[in-house]
């Protein structure tokens, strides 16, 4: 667990449903906001502490509903917040702490969430230090087939120490559908995320490959 998360929040908060991504804790994400109630809720947490309560969204529908979003989400801050020319608004979230929505409601075009802390288990054992290294031996050898993958990743990476973070870290990355990083997010043990993290990896790093191959194919 981070220094910071053992912190009080509201116990309710205005809700944000998120079509195809998932905002993790520990993490920045920028979004995109074009629906009405979406755009509500931003501008009700911008008028108050800026906190907000990101799920993902189970369905498409454009006009989100409160059985239509996943108990377990984050709580989130608003760091930056600008307006596009759509009429839609482009913010960046830190994502701060896991938590579950107790209860969803929705009056007009306001969603807001009854929420309960979720917090994480962080034990640093022996398993969890041999998966971050396992990890890392990947990151290598993906940044060793591309070039694609920015060294940046490599020194973010390496300048992390919480498992956790790094879990996040590379689950916002990395190209999943956003049900596998709900599962992540819903993951109540460590060891399992970053088995999951590495796994999506080694996806990853096959299809980079495969990709080299190709092209090396078509060259010839």
């Amino acid at each position: 667990m981070s220094a910071d998360q053992p912190r009080n929040y509201p116990s309710e908060l205005p809700a944000l449903a998120l079509r195809d991504t998932v905002v993790f804790p520990l993490t920045l994400q920028p979004i995109a906001i074009t629906r009405p109630v979406s755009i509500e809720s931003v501008n009700r947490a911008l008028a108050g502490d800026r906190l907000l309560f990101l799920a993902l969204q189970t369905t498409d529908d454009e006009e989100p509903q409160p059985d239509q979003v996943k108990k377990i989400g984050t709580i989130t801050a608003i760091r930056q917040m600008a307006k596009v020319p759509n009429g839609g608004i482009h913010v960046v979230v830190e994502g701060l702490a896991r938590a579950r929505a107790d209860l969803v409601t929705r009056t007009g075009q306001t969603l807001r969430a009854a929420i309960t802390l979720a917090p994480e288990q962080s034990e640093r054992t022996l398993e969890v230090d041999a998966y971050v290294r396992r990890i890392r031996d990947l990151i290598d050898r993906a940044l060793s087939v591309t070039s694609g993958l920015s060294q940046e990743l490599r020194a973010m990476v390496t300048g992390i120490d919480d498992p956790l973070r790094l879990a996040y870290l590379l689950s916002s990355l990395l190209d999943m559908k956003a049900d596998e990083k709900q599962q992540i997010l819903e993951q109540e043990n460590l060891v399992a995320k970053l088995q999951a993290v590495a796994g999506a990896l080694n996806r990853e790093i096959a299809l980079l490959e495969l990709k080299g191959k190709i092209e090396t194919a078509a060259q010839q």
